[in-house]
């Protein structure tokens, strides 16, 4: 039986790899990225899963109710879109706050608000939807990012316990030093600070974080349900 999948964030590292382990002809995929399409593309041309792109830039209303009003009949979720802007809080502008709000928050929801009415039909359904390190470690000039990926947690949480007896499974999976996006940059002022903080003493791959997701999407995580899975390699240590 075929599964629908949408991956939100999918020309990112991490939606990349996503993209990856979902690739099998019996899945159709719908992917949504920002401003990467041709990457996107490129990245899955030779994919045997059925493949569907769509460029949205979820600050833009008129885009975004468009997308929503395409998704039809989704039968698993993994929300990996965000926006990242890291400064100190007196330094932000009200756009990039409010930006952060939208895209890391309010876009998941409105998503799951939009798809949740056909897996109550089905009475199956999976919602993963990514969060961060950022929501639990405190870290400075993540103030809003790393508010939006609390919100993300808390969301998920209720979500779970609403819909739970529905058959509708929801979880997070919050990535920490992994070697892709923003991480790049900041292993490049501090290297070996960043590594002093795992317990591995080593940053972690996309598809450490893909792993996770596909097996949280799977039949085997049938009996999890409203948990943040940290794939941190023990980013916690010393806090």
């Amino acid at each position: 039986m075929s599964k629908k999948i949408l991956i939100t964030g999918a020309s990112s590292e991490i939606g990349l790899a996503i993209c990856s382990v979902f690739n099998k002809p019996e899945n159709i995929l719908f992917l949504q990225c920002f401003s990467n399409k041709e990457k996107l593309e490129t990245y899955t041309k030779d994919f045997v899963a059925q493949i569907f792109i769509y460029q949205v830039d979820f600050y833009n209303e008129a885009e975004t109710q468009l997308f929503l009003s395409e998704l039809q009949d989704i039968t698993c979720v993994i929300n990996a879109a965000a926006y990242t802007k890291t400064d100190i809080l007196v330094n932000l502008s009200e756009e990039e706050m409010h930006k952060m709000l939208v895209i890391n928050s309010l876009i998941p929801a409105r998503i799951c608000k939009t798809v949740i009415p056909f897996m109550l039909v089905q009475r199956n359904g999976v919602i993963i939807n990514i969060s961060s390190i950022a929501a639990q470690r405190g870290n400075r000039g993540q103030t809003v990012y790393g508010g939006t990926k609390g919100f993300l947690e808390s969301f998920t949480k209720s979500l779970a316990a609403e819909y739970g007896m529905k058959g509708i499974r929801v979880n997070c999976v919050a990535p920490g030093a992994i070697d892709a996006g923003s991480i790049k940059e900041l292993l490049q002022i501090a290297p070996d600070e960043v590594k002093k903080s795992i317990a591995l003493n080593r940053l972690g791959s996309t598809n450490d974080v893909a792993s996770m997701v596909q097996f949280l999407c799977s039949d085997e995580a049938s009996f999890i349900s409203g948990q943040t899975i940290h794939v941190d390699g023990g980013f916690q240590r010393g806090v």
